[in-house]
């Protein structure tokens, strides 16, 4: 029964090796997984897990749609698209608060997301003019806010209070009822909550 139990976990688990690593970032691996209290291998799992379990960057890096909406939301609000691949504007704990704010479940809840958000991309350009390049993934992050600004006022306000409170929250609103506007739909009148 053990050698079972044993086979049926082995299957949901590889073995990777990772060959020519450079020095200084095998270096900066070890002192990581020291100050962490963890071995290297741990350490280094556990990262490629939270990395790659990551639902909206795995989409993000794959999805040919945001890729070629990316370009085009950089032309759009007038500057150039990052050319570091890795580089998204924010970070996975952003992530899973939009998973967790929208109730994003999966790859095809983001495909419908962002084939929904589309039509409102250049909306969010026009919000972006004046910053010197656009990371990658911000016309799915579009799309998302999109999706936010459709729903009512309550998730807007979680979205802005641990996503976006980078902004005023008057700026915040006002970005919003473009939106909204653009969608046909009643601006919000901001209660106090």
């Amino acid at each position: 029964m053990k050698d079972a139990k044993s086979k049926d976990l082995s299957e949901l688990f590889n073995t990777i090796t990772v060959r020519n690593v450079p020095s200084d970032v095998d270096e900066a691996i070890t002192r990581q997984a020291k100050a962490a209290g963890k071995s290297k291998s741990d350490f280094v799992q556990e990262f490629l897990t939270a990395t790659f379990g990551d639902l909206i960057g795995n989409f993000i890096r794959t999805s040919e749609l945001v890729a070629l909406m990316d370009q085009e939301m950089a032309r759009m609000a007038g500057t150039v698209l990052s050319e570091h691949v890795y580089d998204l504007e924010m970070t996975q704990a952003g992530h899973r608060e939009f998973c967790r704010i929208l109730g994003i479940k999966n790859n095809d809840d983001l495909q419908r997301i962002m084939l929904a958000g589309m039509p409102y991309l250049q909306i969010r350009a026009g919000q972006l003019r004046g910053i010197d390049s656009l990371a990658r993934g911000n016309s799915l992050y579009a799309a998302l806010l999109v999706n936010g600004a459709s729903r009512d006022e309550e998730t807007v306000q979680a979205l802005h209070r641990s996503l976006f409170n980078m902004f005023p929250e008057t700026v915040f609103q006002e970005m919003i009822n473009e939106l909204r506007k653009a969608m046909r739909m009643d601006a919000f009148e901001w209660s106090l909550i």
